[in-house]
């Protein structure tokens, strides 16, 4: 469905659900209170894509693994722009931000499936950001309109979804962005600088100052 403006298309997916059967995708043409991780503010004005897709009878096990998973599907989908992927759900151009992620999932009663609700945001043709936000577009890199279509991008997410966790994590390492570069990272127990190496097997930040579980992490930069 395509909705002229929303608070969120995450929020507006999620108070729908349980009134539409199967599988289905909101896409809005501008957020007016869109949320990341954390609950932070997400920019969303015009000329970006802001899109929930909603699947069904996910299997719990790979809800940790699917922000990863989907940062991959964005990153093939802006191949051309050599992106990377900011641990643990941006996808950045010479470390400015062009997508972002939320993954949230609902399970109902004992069991082993859930509701996924993949939230995913690119900047397709924002041509201006405020100044406080570091941040590129596909029209500001390459001066073109973005011609992927929703179906396409639709499908690059479940290719990725069904692929195994080690070869995930295994590309996941080729396109870090973070990856033997000092970084600032900011805890639940504060800011720490050192320097990130990986990401491991389970999904956590290798970094010489500790081991980082995405929950530890409230934000990370580049120094």
């Amino acid at each position: 469905m395509l909705l002229r403006k929303v608070t969120s298309t995450q929020d507006f997916a999620e108070a729908v659900a349980s009134m539409i059967e199967g599988e289905f995708v909101v896409i809005a043409e501008e957020q007016t209170r869109a949320r990341g991780r954390m609950r932070r503010k997400w920019f969303s004005p015009r000329g970006g894509l802001w899109v929930t897709y909603v699947k069904r009878s996910f299997p719990v096990e790979e809800v940790p693994f699917s922000t990863l998973k989907v940062a991959l599907a964005i990153v093939e989908i802006l191949d051309e722009l050599n992106p990377r992927i900011r641990w643990p759900n941006d996808i950045v151009v010479n470390d400015k931000k062009i997508s972002g992620i939320l993954i949230e999932a609902n399970v109902s009663g004992n069991n082993n499936k859930a509701d996924l609700f993949i939230g995913f945001g690119i900047d397709t043709e924002v041509k201006d950001f405020p100044p406080d936000i570091k941040a590129t577009s596909y029209y500001l890199e390459t001066g073109k309109l973005f011609q992927k279509s929703i179906e396409e991008i639709i499908e690059t997410i479940n290719s990725w979804l069904s692929k195994d966790n080690e070869q995930v994590i295994s590309r996941v390492n080729e396109v870090l962005s973070l990856k033997d570069r000092e970084v600032l990272l900011e805890t639940k127990d504060g800011e720490k600088k050192c320097k990130a190496l990986f990401v491991d097997y389970l999904g956590r930040l290798v970094t010489e100052c500790g081991i980082f579980e995405v929950q530890d992490i409230e934000r990370v930069d580049v120094l």
